[in-house]
């Protein structure tokens, strides 16, 4: 053999030699049941969106094995975290992932930062209203203002999580208005969905939570909405509400909810999910959910989730240390 053809022989092994593992790479998918664990109870926003993800993966067969939800409140969303946490490498866990994922360490609520988990896939952004019982003589954001310039602790407000973003748009609007947010009356729930049952039980004067949480009672007449956190109004029967922005407040914010796994996921199992997502918010269910929940559909990939994470750990540090709520 010439040296020619020996060194075209060697060139084609070495080729293979580095094919060949990264073809293996990317041939992962679950081999069991996968599980898709929310920190809210069944009914609220996070719980929404599993159980539509969920449907969407299952109704056009884009996992070949089983997929559960598993409700796992408490902890101010930490319960849930720790448990996904408990199978490093294993990518049949996901968690629907939330601003706390941020919000919990720069308080001290939770050892864990969102560079302990996996980034899969942004999935939706939701929008925060401030919402009072149909009777109540709180009407617009500038009564609410009022109440709590007269006296912050009068005002009972109920949120799903303490730093997170229904919090924060609380806290914020108090500090625009001149109120030392610390002195606000927060109490926490499981979920926006029990918060609002308090309200129409007369036990909360508000609560600061998404509009799917709120929106049956709203429809029916039990509820208002005095404003909203989008940047502009949303569509169709709540057109008329007014935005933060529009009431005085300068902010404008999202929930955002997105898909993430324990951490030490490998770039296949990474990849594998990140096109599973991918395919789920194109079907006919992931959209109808989107029109009826009044979610912004905003799907971001692995990697672009990863830096908007960062950038969300910067912006989440600097308001909370401003509010006197992160940990020193």
């Amino acid at each position: 053999m010439s040296a020619l053809a020996r060194l075209w022989l060697v060139s084609v092994c070495l080729s293979f030699a580095v094919v060949l593992p990264a073809t293996a790479q990317t041939a992962w998918q679950p081999q069991r049941p996968v599980e898709i664990v929310t920190a809210s109870a069944a009914g609220g926003s996070n719980d929404k969106v599993a159980r539509v993800i969920q449907r969407s993966m299952q109704d056009a067969k884009l996992v070949a094995v089983p997929v559960s939800v598993l409700n796992k409140p408490g902890g101010n969303q930490t319960l849930a975290r720790v448990y996904l946490n408990q199978h490093p490498g294993d990518a049949h866990y996901l968690d629907i992932g939330t601003t706390t994922l941020i919000s919990n360490y720069v308080m001290g609520v939770s050892p864990l930062r969102h560079t302990d988990f996996t980034p899969i896939a942004l999935l939706v952004n939701e929008y925060t209203t401030f919402t009072v019982r149909a009777d109540s003589p709180i009407r617009t954001v500038g009564d609410l203002l009022a109440r709590l310039k007269k006296d912050p602790e009068a005002v009972s407000i109920g949120v799903s999580n303490l730093g997170g973003t229904s919090h924060m748009t609380v806290a914020v609007a108090a500090k625009a208005a001149g109120v030392d947010p610390k002195r606000l009356k927060i109490v926490v729930f499981k979920s926006a969905s029990e918060a609002i049952t308090a309200v129409l039980g007369g036990h909360l004067t508000l609560v600061s939570g998404s509009l799917p949480s709120v929106n049956a009672v709203v429809t029916a007449g039990s509820a208002r909405i005095i404003a909203t956190s989008a940047p502009r109004r949303m569509s169709g029967v709540f057109a008329s509400v007014p935005t933060l922005r529009e009431s005085g407040v300068p902010t404008a914010n999202s929930n955002w909810r997105a898909i993430v796994g324990p951490r030490g996921l490998t770039p296949a199992q990474v990849a594998y999910w990140e096109a599973v997502f991918a395919r789920a918010v194109q079907s006919d269910l992931w959209k109808k959910a989107i029109e009826e929940e009044y979610w912004e559909g905003n799907f971001m990939g692995s990697r672009d989730f990863a830096r908007f994470l960062d950038s969300e750990y910067t912006e989440y540090r600097a308001i909370l240390s401003d509010l006197g709520l992160a940990r020193q």
